[in-house]
């Protein structure tokens, strides 16, 4: 039995390692880039992994709610490994990713396993956190930038964002510290929570923050953006669970609930109404995704169990739309110059395989059943149905600005065009095929069913909450 958290970080750094060596291989290339992590993520399912494993002078110890975190993200990064080989292979996509992948594991596990403020006792919970969470976002601005010419406007904005909550969280855990030293200082305290939320608020692109989100769903390689929005955006999530948790100060403050919900009922009406109005898919994607965090956000600022429960299954479920559309992205934009509904009329007919995944995975980021965002939306609508009725009507009015946005796509990429050039069929290959396949069973089956990842979200709830 491995106890030891250390293949976590190992492993996708020595698949980034032979990733890199073997750069001319590129199918090699994507199965190490894929399995390694896959690896990592089936020992931290069958091994406890609790024992401290010392890293740069620090303990690195793995809750439950961590090491399920990082299975997912794990197996998120596995899966868009496999969408690169197929639409878009660059060989310095898989080294660099792997390395913020492993950033993102020491990060989730370089905090003490409960912290509170205690006179004369030293705090500094987040620290190596936000560092590593920083440099495994700096590292994925190379895939974002995926080899363009010039500086691409989204990923600088993703850039400059996630540094300037760096010293923000640093500040913030000062302030706790010279709390902990003065706990009648109370003014200490709430510089120290305002900050905190505020650096929170930054990295999971609260709006006004937001604009790096369809930008860079725009801008840059559809699986590149996927990467940040799926496995960096979610870390943060992650990251911002274990805070409540184990800081005392946070946990208990109305005020920061009461933030947590504001921010995410003005990201779903932001992200839903302006997902209406998008007349290309790169774009519909980031506010899909906006909206989708906002509805996350609303249940866990519930402050209930159940709110915790139901944001865990909007994040977990994200993951099937967000790797459907991004796909279905990548390959239309492998044959036509860019994702507007206007120039990918008659997708349906030329690439069926891209325009279902498009379809459906608009469909499963905007909550609509079968698929499996409409869990994850039913789960959050039940927070807040019976006691904050303007709530609710937000949830509801960002699943279906998102879903009108994609039926929009729907009529283009349906609608016939009297054009032989136009009407010219693309291949599909078989494996792409298999993937696409593979990937909306996955949604359907979760949507019908998605009692299947109850048990792990138990166990992710009693962490984050016990």
């Amino acid at each position: 039995m491995i106890n030891s958290p250390l293949p976590l970080i190992a492993l996708p750094v020595i698949a980034g390692v032979l990733t890199f060596l073997l750069r001319k291989t590129t199918t090699l290339s994507a199965l190490i880039a894929a399995g390694l992590p896959t690896l990592a993520a089936l020992l931290a399912l069958s091994n406890p992994l609790d024992e401290p494993l010392v890293l740069l002078g620090r303990e690195l110890v793995l809750t439950t709610g961590d090491r399920f975190a990082i299975v997912y993200i794990y197996l998120c990064a596995a899966a868009t490994f496999l969408g690169v080989w197929r639409t878009s292979p660059r060989w310095t996509y898989y080294p660099v990713a792997l390395l913020a992948l492993a950033a993102v594991a020491a990060a989730l596990g370089a905090r003490p396993v409960t912290v509170a403020v205690v006179g004369g006792q030293p705090f500094d919970p987040f620290a190596y956190s936000v560092m590593f969470i920083t440099i495994a976002a700096m590292l994925t601005v190379f895939p974002l930038q995926g080899g363009q010419p010039g500086v691409a406007g989204g990923t600088v904005r993703f850039m400059v964002l996630m540094v300037i909550g760096l010293p923000i969280f640093l500040t913030s855990a000062w302030f706790f510290d010279q709390y902990s030293q003065s706990p009648d200082a109370v003014n200490l305290a709430q510089a120290a929570v305002g900050l905190l939320l505020f650096g929170i608020c930054l990295w999971l692109a609260v709006v006004p923050f937001h604009s790096w989100m369809p930008a860079i769903a725009s801008e840059a390689p559809p699986l590149s953006s996927a990467f940040a929005l799926g496995v960096i955006n979610v870390a943060v999530f992650f990251l911002m669970l274990d805070m409540f948790h184990e800081i005392r100060l946070l946990a208990t403050s109305a005020i920061a609930y009461a933030v947590l919900r504001l921010a995410g009922v003005v990201m779903t009406v932001v992200g839903g109404g302006l997902a209406f109005a998008q007349r290309d898919f790169g774009r519909l994607m980031g506010y899909a995704v906006l909206a989708d965090v906002g509805v996350s956000l609303v249940a866990l600022g519930t402050g209930t169990t159940g709110g915790v429960s139901a944001a865990l299954i909007v994040v977990i479920v994200r993951t099937f739309g967000l790797g459907l559309m991004s796909m279905g992205l990548a390959l239309a934009r492998q044959r036509l110059p860019d994702d507007r509904f206007e120039s990918l009329a008659g997708l349906a007919w030329r690439m069926p395989w891209a325009a279902t995944a498009l379809i459906v995975g608009g469909f499963t980021l905007a909550g609509v059943p079968p698929f499996a965002g409409f869990a994850g939306r039913w789960a959050a609508l039940q927070q807040v149905a019976y006691t904050d009725l303007a709530t609710a009507v937000a949830l509801l009015s960002s699943t279906i600005g998102v879903a009108t946005g994609t039926l929009r796509g729907l009529q283009s990429v349906l609608r016939h065009v009297d054009d032989a050039e136009s009407e010219k069929r693309f291949d599909e290959p078989l494996i792409t095929i298999g993937l696409l396949t593979g990937a909306l069973v996955l949604s359907v089956l979760f949507g019908l069913f998605p009692d299947l990842i109850l048990p792990a979200i138990r166990q992710m709830v009693a962490a984050f909450t016990g």
